[in-house]
């Protein structure tokens, strides 16, 4: 059974960190040299092609990794669930974090330039943080399936 797991958790694990990693590594920097009124824009255009397919990706990364992790012994075992662990840390901290400030970030109302700076600073570090624990979450799902 884990062999047919090991599939989505790779598959879905590898989109999201590689859309997380894109993100950080295209956009974050040109949203920091942006203006306010510009990175605003950017911002929300970004988010409303991301946001449709990204959470449905670390979910299914996320459940498969625990089914891999049930079905799995050993060391596969315990690589997959820190995995998950990774992984599952990735959901909460986007939807207790980085979800409510990019809210902010886009909401039609207009905000102090200075609120802008520092939302647009706190979320770019939470972004960054995101992208690490992905990337060692999904270095660990592919330990498991190689042991």
């Amino acid at each position: 059974m884990s062999e047919w797991l090991a599939i989505p958790m790779l598959l879905a694990g590898g989109l999201f960190a590689g859309g997380v990693v894109v993100i950080a590594w295209e956009r974050v920097p040109a949203w920091l040299k942006a203006d306010v009124s510009e990175f605003r824009m950017a911002f929300a255009y970004t988010l409303r092609r991301v946001d449709r397919l990204q959470p449905a990706l670390l979910v299914v990364c996320l459940v498969s990794t625990i089914g891999f992790v049930m079905s799995a012994d050993g060391a596969a075992r315990s690589s997959a669930l820190f995995a998950a662990a990774g992984f599952l840390i990735v959901l909460v901290g986007s939807v207790a974090l980085l979800i409510p400030i990019q809210r902010r970030l886009v909401a039609p109302r207009a905000q102090q330039p200075s609120e802008i700076e520092r939302l647009r600073s706190r979320w770019v570090r939470g972004h960054l943080i995101r992208t690490l624990i992905s990337l060692a979450a999904l270095t660990l799902a592919i330990i498991a399936i190689v042991r």
